[in-house]
């Protein structure tokens, strides 16, 4: 039997790892797999996957690609009507039946973890363990559920060499453990009991290979990577010695942390991982309700001990149980005091399989019926409160999570009294002058942020940003100063004693008619390099290198 593993991914630079973590267990040429992004027309995918001629085309399904899944399996179907069309993953294990009596093309279901249940499908057929599938005569049989893979060992490394060189400015993706301690009542991992892990010296190896092929980014998938504290500060020890600029991003629990990982974080070379902290709310009854034991005050000193050292992304998962809005608002401001390099802000949703699905009704749950089974609202939160959350949430990601308005933001933040409430002023304003629902240039966004703040030193800090961040040469309108024609001139002598000073070293033995393509001078009224007080300076923008320097 040809075995095709589809994969839509949700962006280009994204790589899938279960089709090629199952292609590489089985070992077959019978099975290969091929990948897609959902922004690619459906006939065009449907073209490529017909093209392929398989017995059975298996589709990874996740919430956010189900429906396009469905609606290319559907076609594939009245195509070639012979191909058997399989669905797998976590959208379709916890409901396979629900699946297979909707969508009468739909042949099987594959169900939790698939690498055992494809190699008995390819040598015995879909009558196994695993395995939900529909018989000739029309009946759907549900079989036992087939035992998570105990020995992570036996998997082989799902990525080649060639893969390694060929797709090293992707996103790739690498597990070293699986299953979660915890039990967060939201959570699919809650549902897996036991955590597993890989030999570590064979994670090691394995995890070597990517700094070796030089990968920019390498995302584990290890649900909780700390699980295990004295395995989690070895490998950790170990990425960090690795040689390249390999960035290693993974999900910890930082109230776990003890202050021998917190050293070896403090010690890494810049930019060699990326944190994942999930807070989700700081409401200790909020908490409880969703299963979650965690030390915020532990969270807090962890985080605090690593910023300025480790790159740190927090969470906050907006509609949990008993957090109304004045108490989201608490949660979102006591986790912007920790400053962190991004904020994500979540909404929950309400995932087949987890606990908080089967008891929605205990809290009053209206979501979505069809994926992402997003929340619309609760008995603590409305639907109209979602909204201004959601609105929250877009200018966060636009102003604080994109680092383009750093200056402008740290200053901001620290004069408001609540950081929520100055995200929701500038969602405001989006909103009156219509910016929700048309794409907006970077250029606008500084003058919209202009608008409503920009005087006195603000207005010199956002410049900052502005031309730090933009490869526009022009003063912009919003700054409301004249074009500068001594300053051009006297630009050749400032960059070359910046020059004598040791700065712009990488334009050494550049003509300066080439180096000034690079770099521009401007006035400021503020000393925003420097002690912020009010005094005339000048200061120098390294386009290239997106850097400022002082005059």
């Amino acid at each position: 039997m040809r075995i095709l593993l589809t994969a839509v991914n949700a962006k280009y630079v994204h790589t899938s790892l279960s089709v090629r973590a199952l292609a590489r267990f089985v070992n077959t040429p019978e099975v290969t797999f091929a990948e897609f992004t959902i922004n690619e027309r459906e006939e065009d995918v449907l073209r490529a996957v017909y093209g392929f001629h398989a017995d059975a085309v298996m589709f990874s399904c996740y919430i956010w690609n189900i429906e396009y899944i469905v609606r290319v399996a559907s076609s594939l179907k009245k195509v070639s009507p012979d191909t058997r069309i399989v669905f797998g993953g976590p959208e379709v294990s916890y409901n396979s039946m629900y699946y297979m009596r909707k969508y009468g093309f739909l042949d099987a279901v594959i169900r939790g973890e698939g690498e055992e249940t494809l190699r008995a499908v390819t040598e015995a057929g879909f009558d196994t363990d695993g395995v939900t599938f529909r018989r000739e005569d029309g009946r759907i049989i549900e079989n036992r559920d087939r035992a998570p893979v105990c020995d992570l060992d036996s998997l082989p490394f799902p990525y080649t060499e060639t893969e390694l060189d060929e797709y090293k400015d992707k996103l790739l993706y690498y597990e070293s453990s699986r299953g979660c301690p915890f039990r967060c009542s939201y959570c699919l991992s809650s549902t897996v009991h036991n955590v597993r892990f890989k030999n570590i010296d064979k994670a090691k190896r394995e995890l070597a290979l990517f700094a070796a092929h030089g990968a920019r980014v390498v995302k584990l998938t290890d649900r909780t990577f700390n699980a295990d504290r004295k395995r989690a500060a070895e490998l950790i020890g170990f990425l960090a010695s690795l040689e390249g600029d390999t960035q290693f991003h993974f999900e910890i629990a930082a109230d776990i942390i003890d202050d021998e990982l917190i050293s070896i974080l403090k010690n890494a070379p810049k930019g060699r991982f990326l944190l994942e902290i999930g807070v989700q709310s700081t409401n200790e009854k909020t908490l409880e309700a969703i299963d979650r034991r965690t030390d915020l005050d532990r969270i807090y000193d962890t985080v605090r001990a690593l910023s300025g050292y480790v790159h740190m992304h927090l969470d906050l998962i907006a509609g949990l149980p008993y957090e109304d809005l004045d108490s989201f608002v608490r949660s979102f401001d006591d986790v912007m005091a920790l400053r962190p390099d991004v904020l994500q802000l979540g909404f929950l949703k309400l995932l087949h399989g987890t606990k908080m699905r089967s008891e929605a009704g205990k809290h009053g749950y209206i979501f979505t019926d069809t994926p992402p089974y997003e929340v619309l609202g609760n008995a603590y939160i409305s639907y109209e409160e979602l909204l201004r959350l959601n609105r929250v949430e877009h200018v966060l990601d636009r102003y604080y999570n994109s680092g383009a308005f750093s200056n402008a933001m740290g200053y901001l933040l620290d004069m408001a009294d609540s950081p929520y409430h100055l995200f929701e002023k500038i969602a405001s304003h989006f909103e009156a002058e219509g910016c929700f629902d048309i794409g907006l240039s970077r250029d606008r966004l500084y003058s919209l942020l202009a608008e409503i703040f920009g005087c006195g030193l603000f207005k010199d800090l956002l410049k900052l940003d502005y031309f730090i961040n933009s490869n526009n040469p022009s003063t912009p309108k919003w700054a409301n100063e004249p074009y500068d024609k001594t300053l051009l001139k006297e630009r050749f002598g400032m960059i070359e004693a910046a020059m004598e000073r040791g700065e712009l070293m990488e334009y050494r033995g550049m003509p300066l008619k080439e180096i000034i393509k690079h770099v521009q001078a401007e006035r400021f009224s503020y000393d925003v390099l420097g002690d912020m007080e009010r005094r005339d300076n000048v200061i120098l923008f390294d386009k290239k290198y997106r850097r400022a320097i002082r005059v």
